[in-house]
Protein backbone atom coordinates (compact mmCIF):
# COMPACT_ATOMS: atom_id res chain seq x y z
CA UNK A 1 0.00 0.00 0.00
CA UNK A 2 1.73 3.07 -1.13
CA UNK A 3 -0.56 5.79 -0.44
CA UNK A 4 -1.83 7.16 2.85
CA UNK A 5 -4.65 5.56 4.27
CA UNK A 6 -8.05 7.79 4.21
CA UNK A 7 -10.72 5.35 5.84
CA UNK A 8 -10.54 1.75 7.80
CA UNK A 9 -14.37 0.04 8.02
CA UNK A 10 -15.10 -3.38 10.12
CA UNK A 11 -18.20 -5.25 9.60
CA UNK A 12 -19.46 -8.43 11.07
CA UNK A 13 -21.35 -10.77 8.23
CA UNK A 14 -23.34 -13.33 10.28
CA UNK A 15 -23.97 -15.37 7.10
CA UNK A 16 -19.93 -15.87 6.60
CA UNK A 17 -19.48 -15.81 10.47
CA UNK A 18 -16.30 -13.18 9.60
CA UNK A 19 -15.49 -9.87 10.21
CA UNK A 20 -14.85 -7.95 6.73
CA UNK A 21 -12.14 -5.40 6.93
CA UNK A 22 -11.75 -2.60 4.31
CA UNK A 23 -8.79 0.17 3.64
CA UNK A 24 -9.42 2.48 1.65
CA UNK A 25 -6.13 5.07 0.77
CA UNK A 26 -6.57 8.46 -0.50
CA UNK A 27 -5.86 7.32 -4.32
CA UNK A 28 -9.34 5.76 -4.26
CA UNK A 29 -7.86 2.28 -3.66
CA UNK A 30 -9.73 -0.57 -1.56
CA UNK A 31 -8.43 -3.05 0.08
CA UNK A 32 -10.62 -6.00 1.08
CA UNK A 33 -10.38 -8.94 4.08
CA UNK A 34 -12.15 -11.36 6.07
CA UNK A 35 -10.78 -11.90 9.32
CA UNK A 36 -12.02 -15.42 11.00
CA UNK A 37 -12.77 -16.22 14.74
CA UNK A 38 -8.96 -17.76 14.57
CA UNK A 39 -7.34 -15.22 12.95
CA UNK A 40 -8.41 -12.42 15.53
CA UNK A 41 -6.54 -14.71 18.06
CA UNK A 42 -3.64 -13.64 16.07
CA UNK A 43 -4.26 -10.05 15.40
CA UNK A 44 -6.11 -8.85 18.86
CA UNK A 45 -2.60 -9.20 20.42
CA UNK A 46 -0.41 -7.16 17.41
CA UNK A 47 -3.44 -4.75 17.84
CA UNK A 48 -2.08 -4.22 21.92
CA UNK A 49 1.45 -3.66 19.94
CA UNK A 50 2.59 -7.49 21.77
CA UNK A 51 3.78 -10.30 19.42
CA UNK A 52 1.08 -12.90 18.66
CA UNK A 53 2.84 -15.92 19.67
CA UNK A 54 4.88 -14.43 22.84
CA UNK A 55 3.22 -11.79 24.08
CA UNK A 56 6.32 -9.78 24.31
CA UNK A 57 5.98 -6.14 23.82
CA UNK A 58 6.98 -5.34 20.46
CA UNK A 59 7.60 -1.71 21.52
CA UNK A 60 10.22 -2.03 24.30
CA UNK A 61 13.05 -1.07 21.78
CA UNK A 62 11.11 1.16 19.39
CA UNK A 63 12.32 4.57 18.51
CA UNK A 64 11.14 7.18 21.48
CA UNK A 65 9.86 9.67 18.39
CA UNK A 66 8.14 7.96 16.02
CA UNK A 67 6.19 9.77 12.80
CA UNK A 68 2.44 9.82 12.94
CA UNK A 69 1.14 8.04 10.10
CA UNK A 70 0.86 9.83 6.77
CA UNK A 71 -2.22 11.86 6.50
CA UNK A 72 -3.05 13.90 3.28
CA UNK A 73 -5.07 16.66 3.45
CA UNK A 74 -8.08 16.09 1.10
CA UNK A 75 -7.96 18.13 -1.89
CA UNK A 76 -10.67 19.83 -4.25
CA UNK A 77 -8.87 18.22 -7.19
CA UNK A 78 -9.02 14.80 -5.98
CA UNK A 79 -10.22 12.84 -9.23
CA UNK A 80 -13.41 10.94 -8.63
CA UNK A 81 -12.57 8.24 -10.66
CA UNK A 82 -14.09 4.78 -9.59
CA UNK A 83 -12.20 2.26 -6.74
CA UNK A 84 -9.22 0.49 -7.64
CA UNK A 85 -8.92 -2.90 -6.17
CA UNK A 86 -5.36 -3.81 -6.77
CA UNK A 87 -5.46 -7.10 -4.61
CA UNK A 88 -8.98 -8.00 -6.39
CA UNK A 89 -12.70 -6.71 -5.46
CA UNK A 90 -13.35 -10.61 -3.31
CA UNK A 91 -12.04 -10.26 0.06
CA UNK A 92 -8.90 -12.08 1.07
CA UNK A 93 -8.90 -14.76 3.43
CA UNK A 94 -6.52 -13.43 6.44
CA UNK A 95 -4.09 -15.91 7.78
CA UNK A 96 -0.88 -14.77 8.40
CA UNK A 97 0.71 -11.85 10.19
CA UNK A 98 4.20 -10.76 9.20
CA UNK A 99 6.22 -7.71 10.07
CA UNK A 100 8.73 -5.43 8.23
CA UNK A 101 11.40 -3.06 9.36
CA UNK A 102 9.77 -3.31 12.74
CA UNK A 103 12.41 -1.17 14.88
CA UNK A 104 12.40 1.59 12.74
CA UNK A 105 9.91 4.12 11.90
CA UNK A 106 8.84 2.90 8.55
CA UNK A 107 7.07 -0.44 10.63
CA UNK A 108 4.78 -2.42 8.92
CA UNK A 109 2.72 -5.42 9.36
CA UNK A 110 1.22 -7.55 6.56
CA UNK A 111 -2.13 -8.77 7.02
CA UNK A 112 -2.07 -11.53 4.08
CA UNK A 113 -3.70 -14.87 3.08
CA UNK A 114 -2.09 -18.09 3.42
CA UNK A 115 -0.68 -17.53 -0.50
CA UNK A 116 -0.05 -14.23 -2.42
CA UNK A 117 -0.01 -10.54 -1.50
CA UNK A 118 -1.41 -8.89 1.88
CA UNK A 119 -2.25 -5.73 3.10
CA UNK A 120 0.66 -3.67 4.40
CA UNK A 121 -0.54 -1.34 7.41
CA UNK A 122 1.92 0.94 9.47
CA UNK A 123 3.03 -0.03 12.88
CA UNK A 124 2.24 2.44 14.60
CA UNK A 125 0.21 2.98 18.16
CA UNK A 126 -2.17 5.59 16.55
CA UNK A 127 -3.14 2.99 13.58
CA UNK A 128 -3.14 0.01 15.93
CA UNK A 129 -6.06 1.53 18.27
CA UNK A 130 -7.60 3.04 15.30
CA UNK A 131 -8.28 -0.60 14.32
CA UNK A 132 -9.33 -1.78 17.65
CA UNK A 133 -11.69 1.22 17.83
CA UNK A 134 -13.12 -0.18 14.70
CA UNK A 135 -13.57 -4.04 15.73
CA UNK A 136 -15.12 -3.21 18.59
CA UNK A 137 -18.58 -3.66 17.58
CA UNK A 138 -18.40 -6.05 14.89
CA UNK A 139 -16.89 -8.25 17.44
CA UNK A 140 -19.51 -7.65 19.63
CA UNK A 141 -22.00 -8.89 16.99
CA UNK A 142 -20.05 -11.81 16.08
CA UNK A 143 -20.78 -14.67 18.69
CA UNK A 144 -17.42 -15.57 19.21
CA UNK A 145 -16.82 -14.59 23.34
CA UNK A 146 -14.31 -12.25 22.59
CA UNK A 147 -15.69 -9.07 23.79
CA UNK A 148 -14.53 -9.61 27.11
CA UNK A 149 -10.79 -10.08 26.13
CA UNK A 150 -9.96 -6.15 26.22
CA UNK A 151 -10.29 -4.98 23.02
CA UNK A 152 -11.42 -1.56 23.63
CA UNK A 153 -7.84 -0.01 23.72
CA UNK A 154 -4.00 0.05 23.31
CA UNK A 155 -2.57 -0.08 27.05
CA UNK A 156 -1.43 3.07 27.90
CA UNK A 157 2.46 1.73 29.03
CA UNK A 158 2.30 0.63 25.26
CA UNK A 159 1.87 3.82 23.74
CA UNK A 160 4.77 5.81 22.22
CA UNK A 161 5.50 9.74 22.82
Amino acid sequence: MTYPIKQIHASYNPLEDRVLLTVETHNQQIYLGWITRRFVTLLLPTLHGQHPITKASMFEDAPQKMKPPQIKQSQNTESKSAPEYPLGESPLLFSKISFSALRTEEAVFILSPNTGQGIKLPFTPILLNLMLKNLKAPLEQSDWGIEHEGIYGVPMNNLLQ
